[in-house]
This record gives structure tokens, C-alpha cells and sequence, in this order.
């Protein structure tokens, strides 16, 4: 009779989901952040050859970097110190001439970028840069 008059205890079997949802969103926003360390500097590029004529222009100006970082401007040596004066120059006399950029893959990237900065420093708003055509026509690798 004493059974009756008492309940027995009911058992709650639920899982508190507030818990496991903070610590998952934790290690989401870790992996977010740590991911691009993981793969930073791991990349290697290699510039693709292209299919495309070069432009044969009346008015075309070479600037051509070695790979000893020597600069020429057309078939003349510049220092890299006068590279600007000298570029100047040229967009006075020429203002509408485009500068094509002749530099051996072996140049570092920087000494490229460099010499673009220096172009456009002396006003010069029309640049390309000299690529191999392959020999079959087809984009290389």
C-alpha cells in the first residue's frame, strides 16, 4: 500500500546540448584561424609560357633585366639609380609609347617590381611584360 501512496522517481535521461555546442563553435573558430599559417609559404609557382603575339609597335621602348640585375633600356646599360630619370625622359619625347619588359625567369619577382615601380613613378601608363611563345602554339606549363 505504501507504493501507492508514493510516485517513484522518474529518471531523466537528456543530454545537455549547450556544453558540447560551445566547445565544437571553440575549435571551429580555432581551425579558422590557425588554417592559413598551416599553408603559408608552402605554395611553388610556375609562371604558365602564353600563346600570343608580341606587339610590333612603332613606338615600343625595351627594358630589358638580366639575370645579374643589370638593367638596359632598348641596348643601352642604366643604373638602377638613373633608371627613373631616364624613363622620364623617354615618356616626354614619347608619350605615347609602350614600355615592353624583357626579364630573364631567373630575375627575382622583387627586381621586376622594382622596375615596374619605377616606371610608373616616371609616368609611364602603358606596360608589358615579354613572354616565350611555345613552339607548338599551345599554352605551356
Amino acid at each position: 500500500m505504501q507504493s501507492r501512496l508514493r510516485p517513484t522517481p522518474k529518471i531523466f535521461a537528456e543530454i545537455n546540448m549547450v556544453p558540447f555546442t560551445d566547445v565544437v563553435l571553440v575549435l571551429l573558430v580555432i581551425f579558422m584561424v590557425t588554417t592559413p599559417f598551416l599553408f603559408q609559404g608552402d605554395f611553388q609557382v610556375k609562371l604558365p609560357k602564353v600563346a600570343a603575339p608580341s606587339p610590333n609597335l612603332p613606338e615600343t621602348v625595351t627594358i630589358t633585366v638580366t639575370q645579374g640585375d643589370k638593367i638596359y633600356l632598348d641596348s643601352t646599360e642604366v643604373a638602377v639609380d638613373s633608371l627613373k630619370a631616364k624613363l622620364e625622359e623617354i615618356v616626354r619625347q614619347k608619350p605615347r609609347a609602350l614600355f615592353m619588359i624583357n626579364a630573364d625567369k631567373n630575375v627575382s619577382h622583387g627586381t621586376v617590381a622594382g622596375v615596374l615601380s619605377q616606371a610608373y613613378q616616371a609616368g609611364v601608363s602603358k606596360v608589358g611584360i615579354a613572354v616565350e611563345l611555345p613552339s607548338d602554339g599551345a599554352p605551356g606549363r
